[in-house]
């Protein structure tokens, strides 16, 4: 883009004051929102009064696999060795997790446990203001397990602090982790990520998303953009306006389904 670009972060409300902040312009095509499955979390349970489906669907760029790491003295050398013991106990492993309960790795540890039939609602959930601080409890022993992106735990992993026992991707990473098991190799049925792309406001004409939609086209074919999905261990799942939308409906499905069992959903 020739036009420079300005970011402005409006945290706060599980995205609920970003998107009461982009819902003050509609049919503007210049304001866009880094979109996550929080905010989908996030109206499925109520805290965000807006309807969701009804602003613009842009672009999904990237997915980031969830990774369940554990100190590097830790009894857990397996997921298998997780799942045994949430089958036994679901509350005699701490996960952690951040920021909020009911986000993707929220769900992730629920998936994880109910491959096993496990109760899901008596999982030990920790919830910290930032992965880093996670990884480092984690590392200390302090929590069983952390449940965070790769790319955050990765200086910890090389360090040997923490060992990665399982991702919750359909294939392997490549790169430095490329020998760790997916839960799926390990017989566990626990599939989910973070999404990374963007929402626009609601009524953009058709003209503007399709501007959009050439700008991301031209994007994920760059070479910089291909060093960047390689340096931080995303897996590239780009999807335009019309098939994210569809993307985004799936994806609700499965988030109301899983809340819904948690007993968050209101």
């Amino acid at each position: 883009m020739e036009q420079a670009i300005n970011t402005s972060n409006k945290p706060g409300g599980n995205y609920g004051i970003a998107m009461n902040y982009l819902g003050q312009y509609n049919g503007d095509a210049h304001k866009l929102m880094v979109q996550t499955t929080t905010p989908l979390t996030a109206a499925i349970q109520g805290q965000i009064k807006l309807n969701y489906f009804e602003f613009t669907p842009i672009v999904n760029l990237i997915s980031e696999p969830i990774a369940f790491v554990v100190a590097a003295n830790s009894p857990l050398k397996t997921a298998r060795d997780l799942t045994a013991k949430l089958k036994a106990d679901p509350e005699s492993v701490s996960i952690a997790l951040s920021a909020a309960r009911g986000n993707a790795f929220h769900i992730t540890a629920a998936l994880v446990g109910r491959s096993v039939q496990a109760d899901i609602k008596k999982l030990k959930i920790v919830v910290f203001t930032a992965s880093s601080d996670g990884v480092i409890a984690a590392a200390g022993g302090h929590v069983d397990v952390m449940a965070a992106t790769p790319a955050t735990v990765m200086p910890l992993v090389q360090a040997g602090k923490v060992r990665i026992i399982g991702i919750a991707s359909n294939t392997r990473l490549k790169g430095a982790i490329a020998a760790v098991p997916t839960f799926k190799e390990q017989g566990i049925d626990a599939v989910f990520d973070v999404p990374r792309g963007f929402i626009g406001a609601r009524g953009l004409s058709a003209e503007q998303i399709r501007y959009w939609d050439g700008v991301f086209a031209r994007l994920v074919k760059s070479d910089d953009w291909k060093q960047a999905v390689e340096k931080n261990q995303w897996v590239e799942q780009y999807l335009n306006s019309a098939d994210f939308g569809k993307e985004l409906r799936r994806q609700h499905g499965i988030l109301k389904d899983v809340l819904s069992e948690l007993g968050m959903v209101q």
